[in-house]
Parts: structure tokens; C-alpha cells; sequence
């Protein structure tokens, strides 16, 4: 109503109910409601009611409101707890104590039972177990939305025997059953939650809130006094309230009606919670994907048609792209079935869609297995949509017999993102288009199919379960699909033979449909192959000499310590800019590992510095120092904040001062060696070692070291790298001469 009429001409008020259920259909309307009252309605009336509403929150929203409290006309209800000595149940155990309480309440308490239970399987569980024990004569009667009117009315209505009622959420809050006059609560629901990491929705049971436990209680002090037993104990703390379904839930619908609206922001609206930007940037990516929003994120005529019909955008793409294709009713069918129930009544093990969807095409509901009310619905919507869409576009009459593979490639105008490939012939497991993993149980009838286009999964840690499903070929893939298969070449360096490995591969998405290796006629691009090589092994594969490492670490030593206008020559740095420093050095006569690696690294990297910069480089981290023994050693950067000197102490006989490097700022760490180049004393300070550790140091030295010289007077010796017989003959020729 509003997206068609942004005024509500002829509408003065509108009144949320039981707003405290935060749909995302009741946090969007409101949100737009809002924004109409201001902008152009401001005689526009808005009431917001709940019987546990959090009216703090929306004064916050909605500024200086009036907030009206009534308690009504209400009844006692007496709250018993499970006891403290029994453990909360799992659930396992949570039937056995469900039925026990039942039980106990039949006998000592009057009225009608509501029973709160999270799922169907458990309503049917607990309806089995209380059909033996009970001795009474009674109704156990289950309420769930996916019975028929029918069999609802049974549980509703008032009967002539006393009831015990097993429902779902259904009947927390606007349903009243006349003569329930006893609530067990479980304590349990289960919410939809959406998993970006997979792109699907999975049930989750949990602990209901403060709010739920309220509404459920209520139950039974509608007409009379009545008792809520609650399967929990009373020192339980419960959440205020349940997470609101715009922070658990896919939002491609909820963003692309506000790219109806036109605004492609949450901050431009009013909503009590809105999601991440990350969240919602993924959804407009999404819907991009499905042609529903342009490159700016507004609309396009394709999402208008898509909103229309009231689908899922996913579903409505697979409807739209179907029309095309003269196979609407049968994706109007196939988005009806998918959103809802099996059909069959025995839980299956079995994926396959394709013989679901042939009984609802052929009408053929065998109510001796298949729910035909279920059934019947499917048929009714999948009808229902079928005509919103010839209300939208024309649409054109089959005359040819329905092809069971074009199912397979409807499903996958919907999901291209969970076409799955078989890893390997006569196992379960399957790889994903979106880079997950699934796996298919051993009996099922798609098991061993190559390719599945997988409409469901159950989550498991690592590989989910595959529910439903549909299988297909790669022929129908090549054909309808060409616009995501990409053809591509990889290349992989076999280091054990120091040689290149080329395949050709074909991909759906990130989803390898083939690979084999490539012809060695064929003519490649080595520069995108070499650069994606080393991309994805690292820098390794190249030839790192002593000088190009060197000045790596000399470079980020200065950089440490804030001369930052040079190039950053860091590993990571370097593997992200090698358009800039590698790409101009490898032409197209370089195809072999061999001369890959004759590249000179150091040319490459020195010639990304100015003449300047490596003047200033020289000076302020030299590669060496020449020590009194005349010989120049190369100094270490490796660690950026201490660079060091490995030296002979005989070296450096003589010498005053450590040496300093960084405008004579950082004196060098010295690492003082044996003759046998063994760390002996390590010192920022030489001046500090001779006069106060160097006599034992020489003490220790003499002994191990007796062909060495080692003088008393380090100042005023001679620097050498030579034996003490050497350093004997030249002083007794200096002596001779002197």
C-alpha cells in the first residue's frame, strides 16, 4: 500500500499490533510510515501496540510521543517451575519430563492444556507418547500453521471432551482458545537466522525471551484463573526479548523495497535496529548479481517486476528468466514448493525434488503418503503467483511436454551460487560454486551424480548437508549458463623438477568444472601466469641474492626509523605491487623456471630508488664497515631496530668506539666472535667491553684459542685476522727495523 501510495490517501491511522514480534515487514512499514507523517502526511495517525512493549525503545525512535498503559480486564495465573533438584532437560529428556507434567496436571488440575512446543516433529513425539499414558478420556490434539483450517478448528474450538493442545508458536499471542485454563511451556522456539558465510536460512532452536514467556503464560488467565507450569527453573535469567528478525534474516527483499522507495540507505529511515554496512552491502551485490539493482544501486525495471510478485528476489529471477523461456507455471510451482514443507508424509533421506515436483504437476496427491492438503496449498500458490505474473509481463502457453532437466536449470537461475560437483566418482562429498563444501547421503537417488544444483542444505560444521536438491548436466550448464563459465590457465611450479606445470581449466563461478593439462602447442601468457604463480607460492620462486636481500633489510631499517618516502620493500609490499617492479622485467622470450630465476632482483628493486635516494641510503645505512684489521664487514639489518656486526674481536683490536650508522645516531649491536666464529660477547658499547669484561674474555680465549694473539692492551694493539706465530714474525720485523 505504501510503496503504491506513499500518502495513504483515504487512510487516517495505522495501527501496528503486537508490534513486540519485530518482523521485518513491521520494522520496514513503520519505518516508511514514519518518513510519510513527516514529510507528507503530518495529520497522519500511528499507533503502536503489544502487550510487552518496550516503549523506551521506540520514545528513543519516535521522540515526544504519547505512551498510553492499560492493564485491562486479567486474570491470575500461578506460575510453577520446574524444581530446582531436576536438571534443565536436553533434548533428549525434555518429552519424558513434558509428558510427566502433562500428566500430573491432568490429575490435579482443571481446564483445557496448552502445551508450547518448538517444532512439529517434537508436537508429534510428545502426541505419541501422551496417546499411551494417558487414561483419561481426552483430546490430544496438535496446532501448527501447516494444518489444514480444519484440523485447526478441531484444537480452536470448544469440544465436549477435555483437551490438551501441542502447539507452535502459532498460538502465543493474538489466537485465543476458549477453556484453556493450564500453559506448559517448554521454554523452547525455533527462529530463522541467515548465514551470510553460505547464503542460506537455518532454523535454530533456542530459549524464548522474557516477552514470549509473558505472552505464552497469558494464555491461560484469558477467561479464568489459571497455571503456567514452566519447564525451567525460576532462577533461569530469559533475554528481555528475541533478537528482531532484521538482524537474523536475509534483507534482499527488505533492501530492494527500499530501493523502490528511494533511498538505498538505513540511516536515511527510522528503524529501532538496523543491520552492518557490511551486511547490507553484500545484499546489494547480490541483487546486482540478480540484475534487480543497476551499477549505482538503484532499481531496475527487472527488480520492479521482481517485487511484484511477491517472491524472494532469488525465486522471482527464476520466474522472470523462466518466462523467457515459456516455463513460468513451472517455476511459479517449483518457488511455491520450495517455500514450503515436504510434501511427502514419511521423512525421507532422499533430496530429490524433481519427483516432489512430477506429483504436484500431475496433480497426483496420494494422501496414503503424501500431506495432500500440503499439497493442494503448493498448488494454490504457485497458481496465485502464476497470475501476478501475467498481470506484469505476457506470457506464452508450452505446447511441447515438460523436459525434467529444465527444472534443474530453473533451480539454478535461483542459486547459481550452490551448483555443486561431485570430488570424487562413488564418494558423498561435493564441492560448491561458492566455495563450500556439502556432503549427499550414501542412499539418496542423486548420489554419484556429477552435478547438483542444490536448493537446501542442512549445516554441519565443515560440509553440509545436502536436503534438496536436483541433478543436471554440463551440457545444460554450457548452454544456458555460458555467461558464468570462465575459461582460464594455471600454472603450477613443481619444485621437485624445477619446471612449470600449465593446465586449462573451466570454472562456474568458483567451482572448477574441468581441468586437464594444457597443450604445449598452444601459445600462453606467461606474464599473468608467472605473476599468478607468484602471487599464490610467494616471492621464494625468485632468485634472492645477497645484495638484493640486503638492500631489502637496509631499506626497511630506514624506513623503521621514519624516512618513510622510500618504496617499502617488504614481502607483503613487494607481492602487491609486482605490476610496478617485476611485470616490465619479464618478456615474452622468459618461459622456463630457469630463466625466471636469472632475473636480477637487485637491479629491479635498486631501480626504484632515485640517485638521491640511494646516496642518502649509502649514508645512512652503509652495506659495511671497515675495521682496523682492514677488513670491511658487512652489516646486518635483518632486525630493523638493532642491526648488528658479527666481527672477530681480533678484529677490531685498537678500535675505540662502536661504530654508529644513522647520522652517527645508532650505534651497531657488536657481536664479539671467537676465532672459530663463535659468539663470544655481545655489546652496544666496545668501549664499555675493554675496560671492563674483555681481561676474562681474554682469560677464556688464551686457553681455548693458544695460536692466536691475544695482547693485554686491546687499545693499543694491532688489529688482525691472523695467528699469534703471524702477528710474532711481524713485530719482530718491526722490531729489526725499528
Amino acid at each position: 500500500m505504501l510503496q503504491s501510495d506513499q500518502e495513504l490517501q483515504g487512510t487516517a491511522l495505522i495501527i501496528f499490533d503486537e508490534f513486540h514480534e519485530r518482523s521485518v515487514h513491521t520494522d520496514l512499514s513503520l519505518a516508511l510510515s514514519l518518513q510519510v507523517q513527516e514529510l507528507l502526511r503530518d495529520d497522519l495517525k500511528i499507533l503502536i501496540m503489544s502487550a510487552t512493549l518496550d516503549s523506551s525503545s521506540l520514545c528513543q525512535l519516535l521522540g515526544d510521543v504519547d505512551v498510553i498503559s492499560s492493564k485491562g480486564k486479567s486474570y491470575d495465573v500461578e506460575y510453577v517451575y520446574l524444581d530446582a533438584k531436576v536438571p534443565q532437560p536436553d533434548a533428549r529428556s525434555l518429552s519424558q519430563v513434558l509428558l510427566k507434567t502433562i500428566l500430573h496436571s491432568l490429575s490435579h488440575d482443571t481446564g483445557d492444556i496448552l502445551v508450547f512446543l518448538s517444532s512439529v516433529k517434537e508436537i508429534l513425539l510428545l502426541q505419541s507418547k501422551l496417546s499411551a499414558a494417558s487414561t483419561q478420556d481426552i483430546l490430544i490434539l496438535p496446532l501448527y500453521s501447516a494444518l489444514s483450517k480444519k484440523e485447526q478448528d478441531k484444537a480452536i474450538l470448544k469440544a465436549n471432551k477435555r483437551k490438551v493442545i501441542l502447539s507452535t508458536n502459532i498460538a502465543q499471542t493474538s489466537l485465543t482458545i476458549e477453556g484453556v485454563k493450564v500453559v506448559v511451556d517448554a521454554g523452547l522456539e525455533k527462529l530463522s537466522r541467515y548465514n551470510y558465510a553460505n547464503g542460506m536460512n537455518h532454523l535454530e532452536t533456542s530459549f524464548i525471551s522474557k516477552d514470549s514467556a509473558t505472552q505464552r503464560a497469558g494464555r491461560a488467565g484469558r477467561l479464568s484463573d489459571g497455571k503456567c507450569y514452566r519447564i525451567w527453573h525460576k532462577s533461569k535469567i530469559l533475554q528481555a526479548s528475541a533478537k528482531p528478525e532484521i538482524l537474523r534474516s536475509d534483507l534482499s527483499s527488505l533492501v530492494l523495497d527500499l530501493s523502490l522507495w528511494g533511498t538505498n540507505s538505513f540511516d536515511e529511515l527510522k528503524f529501532l535496529d538496523a543491520p552492518t554496512q557490511a551486511i547490507t552491502q553484500e545484499t546489494k551485490e547480490t541483487l546486482q548479481d540478480l540484475e534487480m539493482l543497476d551499477d549505482a544501486f538503484n532499481i531496475t525495471s527487472f527488480g520492479k517486476d521482481a517485487l511484484k510478485l511477491g517472491l524472494h528476489p532469488r525465486f522471482a529471477y527464476m520466474v522472470l528468466k523462466a518466462n523467457d523461456l515459456d516455463y513460468a507455471y513451472e517455476a511459479c510451482l517449483l518457488a511455491s514448493l520450495l517455500g514450503e514443507k515436504d510434501i511427502f508424509k514419511n521423512e525421507s533421506r532422499d533430496s530429490d525434488i524433481l519427483s516432489r515436483f512430477t506429483h504436484l504437476l500431475e496433480k497426483d496427491l496420494n494422501p496414503s503418503y503424501i500431506h495432500a492438503f500440503r499439497a493442494r496449498e503448493i498448488l494454490n500458490q504457485g497458481s496465485l503467483v502464476f497470475k501476478r505474473l501475467q498481470k506484469i509481463l505476457k506470457t506464452t502457453k508450452r505446447t511441447s511436454a515438460f523436459e525434467s532437466e529444465m527444472l534443474s536449470v530453473l533451480l539454478l537461475f535461483a542459486y547459481p551460487d550452490r551448483l555443486a560437483k561431485l570430488r570424487v566418482k562413488n564418494e558423498t562429498k561435493y564441492k560448491l560454486s561458492n566455495a563450500k563444501g556439502a556432503v549427499i547421503h550414501q542412499e539418496d537417488s542423486l548420489y554419484n551424480e556429477e552435478f547438483l544444483v542444490v536448493a537446501n542444505l542442512h549445516a554441519h560444521n565443515r560440509d553440509s548437508f545436502i536436503t534438496q536438491a536436483l541433478s543436471i548436466s554440463l551440457d545444460s550448464l554450457e548452454e544456458y549458463f555460458s555467461h558464468l563459465i570462465k575459461n582460464d590457465e594455471t600454472i603450477v611450479y613443481d619444485k621437485e623438477n624445477k619446471k612449470f606445470n600449465i593446465r586449462q581449466n573451466q570454472y562456474f563461478l568458483k567451482l572448477e568444472l574441468s581441468s586437464k593439462p594444457s597443450s604445449t602447442s598452444s601459445k600462453h601468457d606467461y606474464k599473468k601466469l608467472f605473476m599468478d604463480l607468484i602471487k599464490t607460492n610467494g616471492l621464494d620462486i625468485l632468485s634472492w641474492s645477497k645484495k638484493a636481500l640486503h638492500l631489502r633489510q637496509r631499506v626497511s631499517f630506514i624506513r623503521h626509523f621514519g624516512y618513510e618516502d622510500f618504496v617499502d620493500l617488504s614481502e607483503v609490499a613487494l607481492l602487491a605491487s609486482l605490476d610496478a617492479w617485476l611485470l616490465p622485467y619479464l618478456d615474452d622470450s622468459i618461459s622456463t623456471i630457469k630463466e625466471l630465476e636469472s632475473l636480477d632482483t637487485y637491479t629491479m628493486l635498486i631501480a626504484l630508488l632515485s640517485w638521491e635516494q640511494q646516496e642518502l641510503l649509502n649514508t645512512l645505512a652503509p652495506l659495511s664497515v671497515e675495521v682496523p684489521s682492514g677488513s670491511n664487514i658487512t652489516i646486518n639489518y635483518e632486525s630493523c631496530e638493532k642491526p648488528s656486526l658479527d666481527v672477530k674481536i681480533q678484529e677490531v683490536f685498537g678500535m675505540k668506539e662502536s661504530p654508529k650508522i644513522l647520522n652517527n645516531t645508532l650505534a651497531l649491536k657488536m657481536n664479539l666472535l671467537s676465532p672459530a666464529m663463535r659468539l663470544t660477547q655481545t655489546t652496544y658499547d666496545l668501549q664499555s667491553f675493554w675496560k671492563n669484561s674483555y681481561a676474562d674474555v681474554r682469560k677464556d680465549l688464551r686457553d681455548k684459542y693458544k695460536r692466536h694473539y691475544w695482547p693485554e692492551n686491546p687499545y693499543e694493539a694491532v688489529a688482525t685476522k691472523k695467528t699469534k706465530k703471524h702477528m710474532m714474525n711481524l713485530d719482530k720485523i718491526t722490531k729489526e727495523k725499528g
